[in-house]
């Protein structure tokens, strides 16, 4: 049973590029300007389903199907005649020579190859004129050589057809899987994460466990065949997660066969080298050169494989054609045969340069319990540094090797924990519910549950995190107080995250019960930490103050990522987001060091958080999305949905509305599975800032007062400090001042305690909007910008110069009003804040000053592709006419035109089309 084909009838998952492409070839055809697509990609990829696939939105075409067989490679035009055939009747309606060449495909005289061609090309146009055709013709690296050279032929000439031509080829099958000069060819990359859950939630509707999910997820390696192979093969034990998923492909998969049939055209030598490569990722071609020396096997054995495709040599490194291959290499050898490999590398590695290499490999030969060797194992895994998933393995070898249970099961313990920090919560998971609780200490199980639920924290639900991680708490208490703060920490951010902020003052309770008379630097900062969080979440902003304070202080010489992150977050609450954005830029350096992969993403949340209220949107949607990806990668998919919400506010302030809508979307799906308040309170924000720069101000005063009085966001700073100010602006827009002005005056009180100029500027800017006279409202609009002038936000001060412009010409002083507008609208031009420039520019307009499109070099303000789109449309094509020109979605089009639009200070096809001239 393969992926798709059988089970999923809709688009299939994280394939959406492609299918854009697609979608544009066949609308091209269909207006008469044909086209051909070859999809190239691994085996398993999924190149079968996308030319299957049902596309949305394209007209009805007449389709023919063809698939390259291997053993009808050898007979002359054997695809072609299975493509035709469904309308080679219709060759009798063409010319007399047409007609004849094609009666050579059916068992007449062979015709000349150009005559064979242009008849084809003909029988498809004749067709087409009644209706589109559409040709699909898969496995193309098997198609036989005339009938390669005749589709070749028609897919190059059919630019004012109705007729459009996709292959499917393996690029690892031979010299066709070059694809077909002088035709667009598009790669299949591995699918995301994402989609492999997607995949597997179609496949067992009944669902998977998360951690057994994620671990056929990563083994498959973003190989959607493999995945359906997998998720067939698990046994009803596996579905639980009771037993470990497979380490392979199983032997039935059709995609093994494909492995295996590869491997069996290999002599024995190259089989044994490549079998070497497999048993070990971190070989090198000198350790390979050295152990196929011991092994008295010539190295140049593993030239067939190279030349194969089947792995290759990047310098000194070796690596696999697809990851998947080295499994299935792995595996297919047998059991004897692997452990001699193992053997065998541990006697040519130096022990000295890398003793947990070696002793992996002692290990993966042992037949039974070996405590020396567990004990080597724990020692080179303790050294390894940064080698936390290699740490693990050995880590998880030493408990099989263990005799002492308690020992093995303190060793399951940090080899969870190792697969945490390297980025594998599935595996930590697993590795945790190995542990036997009869041989395990309730201090280990007390940290064993602390680990559960820090991965619960990030990739479950929040509310069932915090009970784990408040139960850890308890239970290590005094004995390991380190720990059982961390988890207290945690368990506080779980309430933050579920939006419950009212019950942290239960965490800051038993943190002061754990508090002993004289704390080390980093715990005392740990106990500071929740005291401030705690005072702050309660309004009490004076008293969070100094212990905040104390932790933003002394955080950068302890030189700790959680610590850093800690101290970020310190800042932010503080109001201080340049030294917020300081500190997570430290925590990110110092956990990518140590190889701490779950802590990254988490640190450039507080960078994108710093640089939001810095005013640097482009900066925090770069932060934002790294974040996204490495949260994703590490399976912290709570995480990811807060850089979702953070990435749909940053759209909502560029008044990107699809993307907006599209983050909002994304990340609402996880945070009511999850039971997260944080991102379902961002994206509220986000779409009332969209409202606002929309015009609804009605709307988005409605939003933004459910995040001030109700659940979602109460307690938190964080959200309800910087989301003030937008109620404030659309209360003042509705003409409801009174709704805004408890909530300005919590603000004002905040920025005070800062002493930040940014927020003393804004609290101003939020006083002018508010105030019932002209006299009042100018002077708090000049005390802002007299703030603002030593504040480093250039955004901020031009808003308050575009709102004090408005409130000027309103006032019937346009010529003051000018001259604030001018500087909001060269600022706003300057960031490409494209919504603030129609803005600003409109209120000029209105203040009577004249506008001329801004003077620009093209080639230096768009990229080459946007440079192309902006010549078409000033050559009249329609974006749809781009699309199918480009090979791009028609959404795709519209927000690349905005940009130009933005980047070029233009308002109209007209003006851009007279500045393309001008270039």
């Amino acid at each position: 049973m393969l992926y798709a084909s059988t089970v999923h009838k809709g688009p299939p998952h994280g394939r959406a590029d492609q299918l854009k492409l697609i979608a544009a070839l066949l609308t091209g055809a269909a207006q008469g300007s044909g086209g051909a697509l070859v999809i190239q990609g691994d085996a398993g990829a999924g190149k079968t389903t996308l030319l299957g696939a049902d596309v949305p939105d394209t007209p009805t075409f007449r389709t023919l199907h063809a698939s390259g067989n291997e053993d009808e490679s050898a007979l002359p035009h054997a695809a072609l005649h299975a493509l035709l055939r469904p309308v080679l009747d219709r060759r009798a309606e063409l010319p007399p020579e047409p007609a004849a060449a094609l009666d050579g495909i059916c068992g007449g005289a062979r015709p000349a190859p150009l005559t064979l061609c242009l008849a084809t090309l003909a029988l498809l146009t004749h067709v087409a004129a009644e209706q589109p055709v559409l040709c699909r013709v898969d496995d193309l690296q098997w198609l036989d050589p005339e009938s390669l050279q005749v589709l070749a032929f028609v897919a190059r000439r059919l630019g004012g057809e109705r007729v459009a031509m996709l292959f499917g080829v393996d690029e690892d099958e031979g010299a066709p899987a070059a694809g077909i000069p002088g035709v667009a060819t598009v790669r299949l990359p591995e699918i995301t994460p994402d989609a492999g859950h997607a995949i597997l939630a179609d496949l067992l509707p009944e669902g998977l466990p998360g951690d057994v999910a994620g671990a056929l997820v990563k083994l498959a390696a973003g190989n959607p065949g493999a995945l359906a192979d997998l998720a067939r093969s698990l046994t009803p034990e596996q579905r639980r997660g009771d037993t470990p998923p497979p380490p392979t492909l199983p032997g039935d998969s059709p995609l093994r066969a494909r492995y295996r049939a590869r491997l069996a055209r290999l002599g024995p030598d190259t089989r044994r080298l490549l079998l070497l490569a497999a048993a070990d990722p971190d070989l090198d071609v000198r350790e390979l050169i050295a152990a196929a020396d011991a092994a008295d096997t010539d190295i140049s054995s593993l030239e067939p494989a190279e030349a194969a495709g089947l792995i290759r040599a990047d310098g000194a490194a070796l690596a696999f054609r697809q990851p998947l291959l080295r499994s299935v290499t792995y595996f297919e050898a047998t059991v004897a045969q692997r452990r001699d490999a193992h053997r065998l590398l541990a006697r040519t590695l130096d022990r000295r340069v890398h003793p947990l290499r070696r002793d992996l490999h002692l290990a993966a030969a042992a037949s039974g319990p070996d405590p020396a060797l567990a004990a080597a194992l724990e020692r080179a895994a303790h050294r390894a540094g940064p080698a936390h998933a290699a740490a693990s393995l050995a880590l998880e070898r030493a408990a099989e090797l263990s005799a002492d249970p308690p020992a093995a099961a303190a060793d399951l313990v940090d080899a969870a924990h190792a697969a945490w920090l390297a980025g594998e919560p599935h595996r930590a998971r697993l590795l945790l519910r190995r542990i036997r609780r009869g041989a395990a200490t309730d201090l280990l199980l007390a940290r064993a549950e602390l680990l559960a639920g820090e991965i619960e924290l990030r990739a479950g639900v929040a509310a069932n995190a915090h009970q784990m991680l408040m139960s850890a708490a308890r239970k290590l208490g005094t004995d390991d107080p380190v720990r059982a703060v961390d988890a207290l920490i945690l368990a506080g951010e779980a309430l933050t995250q579920a939006g419950n902020h009212a019950e942290y003052p239960r965490v800051a309770r038993l943190a002061a019960e754990l508090r002993g008379p004289d704390p080390a630097p980093a715990q005392e900062l740990r106990f500071a930490y929740i005291a401030g969080a705690d005072a702050m979440f309660r309004g009490d902003q004076a008293g969070a103050r100094g212990p905040l304070t104390r932790v933003v202080t002394r955080a950068p010489f302890l030189d700790d990522a959680p610590v850093l992150m800690r101290a970020a977050m310190a800042a932010i609450l503080l109001g201080d987001p340049a030294k917020a954005h300081q500190l997570a830029a430290q925590a990110v350096v110092v956990a990518r060091a140590a190889g701490d992969a779950v802590t990254v993403p988490h640190a450039l949340e507080f960078t994108a958080f710093a640089d939001v209220a810095l005013g640097r949107s482009e900066a925090a949607v770069e932060a934002a999305a790294e974040g996204l990806h490495l949260a994703r990668a590490t399976g912290q998919e709570n995480l990811a949905a807060n850089h979702l919400s953070t990435l749909a506010l940053l759209a909502a302030m560029a008044a990107d509305r699809e993307t907006c809508l599209a983050r909002v979307r994304d990340a609402r799906a996880r945070a009511i599975v999850a039971g997260l308040g944080q991102p379902q309170a961002f994206c509220d924000w986000a779409l009332a800032v969209l409202d606002l720069s929309e015009g609804r101000a009605a709307a988005a005063m409605t939003r933004l007062q459910g995040l001030m009085w109700t659940t979602t966001g109460h307690g938190s700073p964080v959200i309800q400090v910087p989301a003030t100010l937008h109620l404030v602006e659309a209360a003042a827009r509705c003409g409801e001042q009174e709704i805004a002005r408890d909530a300005l005056n919590l603000f004002t009180g905040w920025a005070q305690t800062t002493g930040n100029a940014t927020w003393l500027a804004l609290a101003a800017r939020s006083r002018a909007l508010l105030a019932t006279g002209e006299g009042e409202a100018e002077k708090y609009f000049r005390e802002a910008l007299k703030q603002h002038l030593t504040s480093e936000s250039p955004l901020f001060r031009a808003h308050t110069e575009l709102l004090f412009g408005q409130e000027l010409r309103r006032r019937r002083r346009p010529g003051v009003a000018r001259e604030h507008l001018r500087s909001a609208l060269e600022t706003f031009r300057q960031l490409e804040a494209k919504p603030y420039i129609d803005q600003a520019a409109a209120e000029l307009r209105a203040a009577g000053e004249h506008i001329e499109p801004r003077q620009v070099a093209v080639a230096g303000s768009l990229t080459p592709q946007q440079v192309q789109i902006a010549q078409l449309v000033a050559d009249g094509a329609t974006n749809r006419e781009v699309a199918a020109q480009m090979f791009l979605s028609t959404r795709t089009v519209d927000h690349h035109l905005r940009n130009i639009f933005a980047r070029l200070g233009v308002r109209s096809r007209t003006e851009l089309a007279r500045l393309m001239a001008a270039a």
